[in-house]
């Protein structure tokens, strides 16, 4: 069964700023006030992002100094070490730096550190190197915010350092020449949030009098680090993104140009995700699991030849990463589902001697989408081990090592990503003690969230709207592509598409309006997408450009199929199941099995051929002032026509809605409407007998045939759509097998061991959401009972205000097939019947 995130929807809201924007769609403009764009001014400059309204660096603490500085070491030939961080936005700005002091005539060369040998930021080690080359000023760039002790060793060292960097600061600054970091509590700079490369590039700017054309030439560089580095992409991220993609899409690099032609991407418009996923893991792999140094030749070279050889390195290097990640990952899950209690631990903790440190990061990304809380990870090596974790949503998982700071030798990060190093001797208390922390802060519902910028009507849904979208791009982390939600969608026609028929087309239609939808990865549903009456969609709305073809197109993010619940169908619906519940399965079975399919060749109905909305069709008839009487075999569908005609008063006077037809219930209705999947015995003296939906079985239907009144006019006006309700109707009886099973499973959980214990309904129903998304039905459960019974997994159980009472076998009972329950042959046997009436439904 599909699973399905808890959505978060903001709601919609009227605002004032339509009038001064009346070409903008004012969904565009509610958009842009949840990202913090409100002002006429803030607006412009987001949908029209230009390189002119970059700050000027200089109002950056420490900008001046660290430019006389660095100057002063050109002008007098001073040997110049750029020291480098290992990953994308590390080495990005390692070559942004070493572009511009060669271009100022600097003698400059690079350090970055092994992640392996010396971890992250300055180490002695490296600062004896570097002074043994005779360097006498250091430049950091995308580290040094947390090197006190190593600045003071160069500088007894005799060397000058200057540390650009973006990682939070700590209580304590470094005591280098200038500290440039925007984040520094007494720094005035009116943009916080640049990645390390955002930080450079301003420097670099700096060093150049303002040369514009020193931006110009540097943006693919800073795009490249920026959207790798997952930094907020608004205000100069934004512009950075922005035009630095498009300088991307031409790049004279000659180590890009080898990139992209290798992905075969050379002539496709790049964006933010084509960056995320295909090139920044490559110049992530050589820093994680070889040398960096690799990914800086490769973006400084000027050899076409040799672009490509380190290209196809990186390419090598990739694949080696990959494999070892998923080893990691298979590890990890397996250490997780078996050490720890997923129901009380807020923070997964995992550490082992054989994982790879520079992999770790990754894993312990997909960790948390896959159990949807914090991650870190620790791979052990001697008595040391280097953790690398990853967050969610509400949880500053920088803040939270801070707060435990004095268990570990080493830590930064942000509020969703840190690394930290940490004695193995630590990692257990380490484990409670951050646990402790998330309890205060997480609570124990662990379902994932989607946030929904809004739902949309129908109307909403243009190709105008698409295409206004389009203006917000880049999309990345701050500035998320926005997702919305639409309600009552029925599926028009489906079918899956791709490698495996992995992916789903689908034609969805509300009113009369068609509309297309794309489905990733969701064409294991088709069946179950199929049968659903109505379906909930959450989706990017996206231009389709295909073949000559320019449509809006819903690209889905998530599905929910509802049970719509209002106060009339609550009602229905426990006058449905309360009356049919007790005999539904064996009046289905027994009428089902009445003999062959009957001979209707011979019966005249009246078609939908105008093609009416079913509800409008009924209502036709009611006002000709016939006698008519409306068949409907689902509580869903009842609610649907009475939801119709609730305000139409002079129809609702002459109308009686009946669970079961008898002269003392119907006397002085002209119009009768009977809820009822069973009852075949219709004598009623009508004028027009509608079958308004599809009954349970072609047996049914011809039984009803066979006695309905000679001189009815007999109407079908029901669709295969509409044997979707009757499989709902199936499930809220008896769910699928595989949710038969978690149930099975909870209760043995539940259970402890003990041969006879008590649930509360309520809270049992609660825990089964935590592990499935369908919403037990109370005679679901029942019946789920009774099947255990007949299995022999139970000897019996009763059900008294809200509790369950079960006992179970003594000793282990023997394993038996779902097949040895009665109940479930015979729910198995009606799914069969009402398929094949389903297959039929052509000819009706």
């Amino acid at each position: 069964m599909m699973k399905s995130a808890e959505w978060k929807i903001s709601p919609r809201e009227t605002l004032h700023e339509v009038m001064n924007f009346p070409d903008l769609n004012p969904v565009i403009l509610q958009l842009l006030r949840k990202r913090g764009v409100e002002s006429r001014e803030q607006i412009e400059r987001f949908l029209d992002p230009r390189i002119e309204f970059m700050y000027n660096p200089m109002l950056m603490k420490d900008m001046e100094k660290a430019v006389d500085r660095i100057k002063s070491a050109v002008k007098k030939s001073e040997k110049i070490t750029v020291y480098g961080d290992y990953d994308v936005d590390g080495i990005t700005s390692t070559c942004i730096m070493m572009k511009t002091l060669k271009k100022m005539g600097g003698n400059v060369d690079y350090y970055i550190p092994s992640r392996l040998d010396e971890g992250y930021g300055l180490n002695r080690d490296s600062i004896e190197k570097i002074h043994g080359r005779g360097t006498t000023l250091i430049i950091t760039v995308d580290n040094g915010i947390s090197s006190f002790e190593e600045v003071d060793y160069a500088k007894s060292l005799g060397m000058d350092v200057i540390i650009t960097d973006h990682h939070e600061p700590q209580d304590l600054i470094p005591q280098a020449v200038a500290v440039v970091n925007p984040k520094q509590n007494n720094c005035h700079y009116p943009f916080k949030n640049l990645a390390g490369v955002g930080v450079t590039l301003k420097l670099a700017h700096a060093l150049t009098n303002l040369d514009q054309q020193t931006l110009e030439d540097n943006l693919e560089l800073a795009a490249l680090g920026t959207i790798a580095d997952i930094v907020p992409l608004l205000d100069e991220n934004r512009i950075i993104a922005k035009y630095g993609l498009k300088h991307l899409e031409k790049t004279d690099n000659k180590g890009l140009k080898a990139m992209k032609s290798l992905l075969n991407i050379s002539d496709m418009q790049l964006d933010t995700t084509k960056v995320s996923f295909l090139l920044a893991p490559r110049l992530n792999a050589v820093g994680r699991i070889s040398s960096a140094e690799i990914a800086v030749e490769l973006l400084l070279t000027g050899d076409e030849t040799r672009a490509f050889e380190l290209a196809q390195t990186l390419e090598s290097i990739n694949q080696e990463r990959q494999a070892i990640e998923s080893k990691i990952l298979t590890q990890a899950r397996e250490m997780i589902e078996k050490d720890l209690d997923l129901d009380e631990d807020r923070v997964i903790v995992a550490s082992s001697q054989e994982w790879h440190p520079g992999v770790i990061g990754i894993v312990a990304s997909k960790l948390v989408e896959i159990y949807n809380r914090p991650c870190i990870l620790i791979a052990m090596e001697g008595e040391e081990g280097k953790g690398s974790g990853r967050s969610i949503p509400g949880f500053n998982i920088f803040e939270a090592l801070s707060q435990v700071s004095h268990l570990l030798t080493r830590y930064g990060g942000h509020e969703q990503a840190a690394g930290l190093a940490i004695s193995v001797n630590n990692i257990e208390i380490f484990r409670e003690e951050i646990n402790k922390i998330a309890g205060n802060t997480l609570n124990r519902k662990y379902t994932p969230e989607l946030n929904i910028d809004m739902e949309l009507k129908e109307e909403d849904i243009t190709l105008d709207l698409a295409g206004q979208l389009e203006l917000l791009e880049p999309f990345g982390y701050g500035n998320p592509k926005p997702v919305f939600m639409c309600k009552n969608f029925c599926v028009n026609h489906i079918r899956t598409v791709g490698n495996e028929d992995r992916h789903l087309k689908l034609s969805l239609k509300k009113k009369q309006k068609q509309i297309a939808a794309i489905g990733f990865n969701f064409g294991l549903y088709k069946e179950e997408l199929n049968m659903a009456p109505v379906l909930d969609i959450a989706f990017y709305l996206e231009v389709n450009r295909w073949q000559g073809i320019t449509e809006p197109q819903l690209k889905i993010k998530d599905i929910k199929i509802p049970y719509l619940q209002d106060e009339l169908l609550i009602k229905i619906e426990e006058g449905y199941y309360r009356r049919f519940f007790s005999n539904f399965k064996n009046e289905m079975v027994r009428l089902a099995s009445s003999g062959p399919l009957p001979d209707t060749s011979s019966t005249e109905f009246i078609k939908n051929e105008d093609n009416l909305e079913k509800n409008e069709y009924v209502k036709k008839l009611f006002l000709k002032g016939r006698r008519v009487l409306v068949i409907i075999n689902t509580p869903y569908q009842a609610w649907q026509l009475l939801e119709y005609l609730k305000d139409m008063e002079d129809i609702k006077n002459d109308t009686g809605v009946f669970f079961s037809l008898n002269p003392d219930t119907e006397r002085g209705k002209k119009n009768i409407i009977l809820i009822n999947p069973v009852d075949i015995g219709c004598k009623k003296n009508a004028d027009d007998i509608v079958f308004y939906d599809a009954p349970f079985s072609a047996q049914i239907l011809g039984l009803r045939l066979k006695n309905m009144s000679a001189g009815s006019t007999i109407h079908a006006i029901f669709k295969k759509a509409d044997f979707r309700f009757n499989h709902m109707v199936c499930q809220k009886m008896l769910p699928e097998i595989e949710d038969i099973r978690t149930i099975h499973g909870l209760l043995n959980r539940l259970s402890s061991g003990k041969l006879r214990f008590v649930i509360n309904i309520s809270d049992f129903k609660a825990q089964l959401r935590r592990y499935t998304d369908f919403d037990l039905h109370y005679m679901g459960l029942i019946n789920v009972l009774k099947v255990f019974q007949e299995m022999g997994v139970m000897m019996d159980f009763k059900i008294k205000q809200g509790f369950i009472q079960i006992d179970k076998q003594s000793g282990q009972p023997q394993k038996t097939s779902l097949e040895t329950s009665n109940t479930y042959r015979e729910f198995v046997f009606i799914k069969k019947k009402l398929k094949e009436f389903e297959q039929l439904q052509g000819g009706i």
